[in-house]
C-alpha cells in the first residue's frame, strides 16, 4: 500500500482539468459506478483513471477495511479543495460581463429551511423557469450544514432566518416573518379566529424538523397536546385536512398553503415576534450580473406579499 501523505508537487501539475473533475466525482460519490455515471464515462474509463490518479498522486486515495470503502488521509484532505478549485474554475469560465434571462444559460443553487424551500419551489422557481428559459434552479434544504460549507459546494444564495446567519458573507433582509396557526377550512369549531382557549384545548400537528414551537411562549407550549407529527413541512397542510388539528408555522409558508389547500391561516392568540429572513450569498458574487439579476427577481417577489403578509397581521 502506498503511505505517502504529500503528493509530489510535479504529480499534480501534471493533473489536467478533466482528471480534476474525475477526482472530484470519485472523492464524492460512493462508488465507481456512480462516479462514471456523474462524469458520463464507462466503469472500465473511471478505474483506468483512478489508476492514473494513484500514481501521480502516489497514493491510494480509496481503501477497504472490512468491506467498507474509505477515503485516505490525503483524499480526504482533498475532497474539499478540489471541489472548490473546480467552482472556482467554473465561475472563471462562466464568467459574464452581462445577464440577459432570456438567452443566457445559468444554473442557481439556492439553500433554505425545508419550509422555506417548499414555498421557492412553488412560487418563486416556477415563475423564474418562465421567464428565463435557459436557466435551471437547484434548492437544496440547509440540513445544518454551515453556510462556509454550502458555498464551498456551489450554492450560489442561502435563506434563512436572522438567527442562522453568518456574518462573515454578505447579506441582506429579504422580508420578515412571523409565527401563525393553520386549520381545515372545515374546522368542527374553529372558524375565521382562535381563542386561547381553543388554542389550549386544541390537538397540534407538529414536523418533527422544525423548531417553530421553540419561539412559543414556555407557559403555552407546556400546555399543548401534540397529537400528530410529519418529517417534512410540505406534508403539514395534508396531515391537517378533514381533522380538528392545528399547525402553528411560518405564517409566510402557511398562506402559501392556504393558497394551494383547503385550510386557512389564523393569528395566534396571544403575542409572538418578527423573525427577518436574510439572504446571503459569497463574496465574489456581490457585483456578478447574474447574482444581481436573481436579487432583484426575490425582491420583486417578496415586495407584494411583504404587503399582503404585513395587511393579514393587522386583522
Amino acid at each position: 500500500m502506498m503511505s505517502k501523505d504529500e503528493p509530489d508537487r510535479m504529480s499534480l501539475r501534471r493533473l489536467n482539468l478533466n482528471m480534476l473533475y474525475t477526482l472530484d466525482a470519485i472523492l464524492n460519490t460512493s462508488s465507481l459506478t456512480e462516479a462514471a455515471q456523474l462524469t458520463h464515462v464507462s466503469q472500465p474509463a473511471i478505474s483506468v483513471a483512478l489508476k492514473k490518479l494513484k500514481g501521480q498522486l502516489n497514493d491510494d486515495l480509496i481503501i477497504y477495511l472490512n468491506g467498507k470503502r474509505v477515503l485516505t488521509p490525503l483524499a480526504q484532505g482533498l475532497r474539499a479543495r478540489v471541489r472548490k478549485l473546480l467552482i472556482e474554475v467554473d465561475e472563471t469560465l462562466n464568467f459574464q460581463v452581462t445577464f440577459d434571462p432570456q438567452t443566457s444559460r445559468k444554473t442557481f443553487r439556492l439553500a433554505a429551511s425545508e419550509s422555506l424551500a417548499t414555498m421557492l419551489l412553488g412560487r418563486v422557481v416556477p415563475k423564474m423557469l418562465s421567464e428565463a428559459r435557459d436557466i435551471s434552479v437547484v434548492v437544496s434544504t440547509l440540513n445544518r450544514t454551515t453556510h462556509a460549507d454550502l458555498f464551498e459546494t456551489g450554492v450560489d444564495l442561502i435563506i434563512s432566518p436572522e438567527a442562522l446567519v453568518d456574518h462573515k458573507f454578505p447579506s441582506t433582509e429579504l422580508m420578515k416573518d412571523r409565527l401563525s396557526c393553520m386549520v381545515w377550512d372545515e374546522h368542527p369549531s374553529i372558524k375565521s379566529t382562535i381563542s386561547m382557549e381553543q388554542y389550549l384545548d386544541a390537538r397540534h400537528a407538529a414536523v418533527s424538523e422544525t423548531s417553530n414551537f421553540n419561539v412559543v411562549p414556555q407557559e403555552i407550549f407546556s400546555k399543548m397536546r401534540v397529537s400528530a407529527t410529519t418529517g417534512r413541512y410540505g406534508t403539514l397542510a395534508e396531515l391537517i385536512i378533514g381533522t380538528d388539528l392545528v399547525a402553528t408555522g411560518s405564517s409566510w409558508v402557511l398562506q402559501y398553503y392556504a393558497s394551494r389547500f383547503p385550510v386557512k391561516v389564523l393569528k395566534l392568540p396571544f403575542a409572538t415576534m418578527e423573525t427577518p429572513i436574510y439572504v446571503q450569498w459569497p463574496s465574489h458574487l456581490t457585483n456578478d450580473p447574474a447574482h444581481m439579476w436573481l436579487m432583484r427577481y426575490l425582491n420583486d417577489f417578496a415586495e407584494p406579499h411583504r404587503i399582503a403578509h404585513a395587511t393579514f397581521m393587522k386583522k
